[in-house]
This record gives structure tokens, sequence and C-alpha cells, in this order.
């Protein structure tokens, strides 16, 4: 993390975590003017998620208009992946937009950052990240959001939890995590191969709310990353840290940090119950 950092200052790179950009118009306006931008630069849309009508179906009113788009897999990820399967916790990647009236912020992460964290930034790689802010920058003016805090290198937190199931099948692993999100009541998308690593997408109403009231552009990492791959005769199976959400601007100090805390446990919870043992890199 301190070579990042130091690797980042020198090539002169302002620290953002994520990438946002204001713009006007009905929500079908600008979702629409949004996946023309994305399809603009090359990047295909999957799926647009009404995430903010799920969350109000479930905890009620008060929840702005929130929607999700995820991309297509290509070849930025499918190179991040091979290089560190913790890349998965932000493949594929999600454009949100959130607002009410005819005001909406449309924002994605910064590959810059997160992907300079996971050891993967260059190549293909770089330019996924370009794209997806060209893709903002045909929407109007970018402005990065910077973490209010990095990561402490010191406390041995990860971007991801991490765990080996001893002698399974991947394919195995996937339906059995599949299995225990749905039993802790997550709703699920269909997996999606990123390589060979498989992602799992699910999301639960009531963390949604209390996180996105909190930081609206938390939605780069929605809905939720678990992920599994074959490694030898073992699997690796993960998910995103809940807790490197706490890096960005006014989350630390309010009602979200015991919300992903919550989180935490129950994902690790469900990492072990599958047979996972904990794992870092190199062992």
């Amino acid at each position: 993390m301190k070579k990042l950092v130091a690797l980042l200052v020198v090539a002169g790179l302002s620290l953002a975590q994520s990438l946002v950009v204001e713009v006007r118009g009905s929500l079908e306006a600008v979702e629409g003017k949004t996946l023309a931008a994305l399809k603009a630069v090359g990047l295909e849309p999957d799926r647009v998620l009404n995430l903010g009508e799920q969350v109000r179906q479930v905890t009620g009113p008060g929840f702005p208009d929130y929607r999700l788009i995820v991309l297509k897999p290509e070849k930025g990820g499918l190179e991040a992946v091979a290089k560190n399967p913790m890349a998965a916790i932000v493949l594929p990647p999600t454009v949100f937009i959130t607002g009410e009236g005819e005001r909406y912020t449309v924002g994605t992460f910064d590959g810059r950052l997160l992907f300079g964290m996971l050891g993967v930034y260059g190549g293909e790689v770089e330019r996924l990240t370009w794209r997806l802010e060209a893709a903002l920058g045909r929407l109007g003016v970018v402005k990065r959001l910077p973490p209010a805090m990095m990561p402490d290198p010191s406390s041995g937190m990860m971007p991801a939890l991490l765990y080996r199931v001893p002698n399974a099948a991947a394919e195995d692993v996937v339906l059995q995590v599949e299995a225990e999100l749905a039993a802790n009541g997550l709703n699920l998308l269909p997996n999606v191969k990123v390589g060979p690593v498989t992602v799992i997408m699910p999301c639960k109403s009531e963390w949604a709310r209390i996180m996105f009231l909190t930081q609206p552009a938390g939605g780069f990492a929605a809905p939720c990353r678990f992920f599994a791959m074959q490694m030898g005769k073992d699997a690796l199976v993960g998910a995103i840290e809940p807790m490197l959400m706490t890096i960005m601007p006014g989350v630390m100090g309010s009602p979200a940090v015991a919300m992903l805390q919550e989180a935490r446990q129950v994902m690790a919870s469900i990492l072990e119950t599958v047979g996972g043992v904990p794992y870092r890199p190199g062992q």
C-alpha cells in the first residue's frame, strides 16, 4: 500500500474513489443518455436494476430513485481478474444513477485507486478505467470524489474477505453460496463469468437503504459482489470487504458503520458455512 501511494503521487494522479457527474432531466432521459454514453465508448450494458423501487417495496417510502447499470464483462475486467481474482469485488463494473426531480448523479468507481490498490492497473485495465471516465465525460463535467481516508496498510485489512474451500469444485461452491445468500434474505441476480471467476451479485434492501442514504456514491460496489474460482484442487471464494466502504466521505460515525459490521458478519458466516477457511494470498 505504501508503494502504491508513492506511485500515485509520483504519477500525479489525484486519489479518488468514485467518479460522478451531475445530469439534468427526467430519470428515464438520464438513464437513456447514460446507456448511450457507455455504448459510445465501447462498453456494453447488460442490465438495468431498479434498486430504488426494490428498496421502497421492502423498507417503505423515503428512498430516492436509484438505478444500477451492470455492464457486460470485457477485456479490461478479464485482465484484472487474471492478475488478481480480488478485482471481482468491482466487476463487472456498475454505473449508478440516483437523485430526484430533474437532477441526478451518475457515477462509477475510479479504477486508478481501486485497481491500483489491487495491483492490476495498466494495460486493458487502464483502458477500462479511461472508458468509464470518458462515458461520464459525455454527460457533463466529471468530479472525483476522494476518499475521506486511505486504508491503513498496517491494519492488515484486504479489499476482499478471502477464503479457501479445500478439495472443492468452484461450481459447487457457487451453488452453495447462492443457497446461503437466499437463506439469509438477500436477493440474487444470475451469476456472471468474468474469465476464470464466477461473480455472484446479491443485494439486501435494508443494507442498501442505510448505505446509500448515507453515501449514494457507494453504488459503484452494488450489488454486493461474491466470487469463486478454481485454485488447484481447492476453490477460492470471497466477497467484497464491507468495511472498505468506511473510507468514503460521511460513512464513519454514521449508522452505516453498524450496518457494514452486520453485513461483514453475515458475509463471513456464509463463506465459512460453505467450508471456507480464511486465506491470504501467498499462503
